[in-house]
């Protein structure tokens, strides 16, 4: 009950200062908000710009709702010369953030940060499916405003991994995130949408999300059935969102998303059904199953001329992590695989993150990135 009552005291405050305190600045530069359930005596931020490397470091200023148990700091930046942010608080350094239109506040509670300044956990709604001689769950989210009747529909990001979207206990390093960025990029004027996550089969994830494209690199990896994962998405999964939810059917508003296995997969499906989704965000894909010759030969058999949906790869490349340093090999040659094959050039974004390792907190850190591609601001 306490922690409720918090994040509604926490809401009300946070709205006052991004259209109060916030708009003091003499060049109307808008502001980046930091909450932490914790006394902070001081924080700093600093933003870089991941095309220029360009950086600037701010000192933050403590709101004086700021408590004994609790603290809001905030300072000016904007979001169109930076697209990340790391924040020092008290001397430990946050890893670094994505900030953009869409994200603009971070909460640091946990340790492990969080978009946005929601502190609940996300509901969705469960449905189970057959698949092959089993089940499987598909669960979905909506915004809490979320109007069945409306007739302003709502676009949809499927994504794989669904067990990780949304419950902050799902693994060691927390869940996605996806519900708290996509509430924070509604309410900041990007496009209303839900979630739909695809459930993993555990035992049969690396059989599941390998898709079928030519001899694999690894012996393990052999036999993937990630065609009857995309069939099941596209002739199961879609149908049933499209009659039992209140949203656009079309290619424009339909997005996909997943990381490593579930990246690779996530790419496959967008790249046979190029004319059914807009974008796909593959985060720590696991290309590196197929060697460059077999992508290319695979990709020249498509035809892109009609629709080719706006590519966003992300990688980590941490020393300290063997495996994303492998993924990341395999990420970075994907764009010359793609422009080989006559895939436009302005439809691939590549964004990558020198320290950053194989886990939920950071595609969870990058997600927004993704989400500032795939649903574009109206100039």
């Amino acid at each position: 009950m306490m922690k409720r009552i918090f994040a509604a005291i926490l809401c009300v405050i946070l709205t006052v200062l991004l259209f109060t305190a916030c708009g003091k600045t003499d060049d109307n530069t808008p502001n980046f908000l930091v909450t932490d359930a914790a006394s902070r005596k001081e924080m700093t931020a600093t933003f870089r710009n991941t095309d220029s490397g360009d950086t600037l470091e701010v000192k933050m200023n403590k709101d004086k709702t700021s408590n004994e148990s609790s603290s809001v700091f905030t300072c000016p930046a904007d979001p169109a010369k930076f697209d990340r942010v790391t924040v020092n608080a008290d001397g430990t350094e946050s890893i670094e953030l994505a900030y953009n239109d869409y994200v603009k506040a971070w909460d640091l509670s946990t340790g492990k940060p969080y978009p946005g300044t929601e502190v609940t956990e996300p509901k969705y709604d469960r449905v189970t499916f057959d698949y092959e001689d089993r089940k499987k769950d598909v669960l979905i989210w909506k915004p809490e405003d979320y109007n069945a009747s409306s007739a302003d529909k709502y676009s949809v990001i499927y994504m794989t991994d669904g067990q990780n979207l949304f419950d902050r206990k799902a693994t060691s390093t927390g869940s996605w995130g996806v519900a708290e960025s996509v509430t924070a990029m509604m309410a900041n004027g990007g496009q209303k949408c839900i979630i739909v996550g695809v459930e993993n089969g555990a035992t049969w994830r690396d059989e599941e999300l390998t898709p079928d494209i030519g001899k694999v690199t690894q012996e393990s990896y052999e036999g993937g059935k990630g065609k009857y994962f995309s069939d099941f998405v596209i002739d199961t999964v879609m149908p049933y969102i499209n009659k039992a939810y209140n949203v656009y059917t079309d290619r424009e508003h339909t997005h996909i998303a997943g990381s490593s296995s579930g990246g690779i997969e996530s790419f496959y499906i967008a790249m046979e059904h190029p004319d059914r989704f807009a974008s796909v965000g593959a985060l720590s894909p696991a290309f590196l199953l197929y060697t460059d010759d077999t992508w290319v030969d695979y990709l020249n058999k498509k035809d892109f001329s009609k629709n080719a949906p706006l590519i966003f790869l992300y990688c980590g490349n941490s020393s300290g992590d063997q495996l994303e340093q492998a993924l990341c090999t395999g990420t970075k040659t994907m764009p010359n695989n793609l422009k080989a094959c006559n895939y436009p050039e302005d439809k691939v974004i590549i964004k990558l993150y020198d320290n950053g390792v194989h886990n939920e907190m950071y595609w969870r850190a990058v997600f927004p990135d993704y989400l500032k591609y795939a649903f574009p601001k109206a100039s």
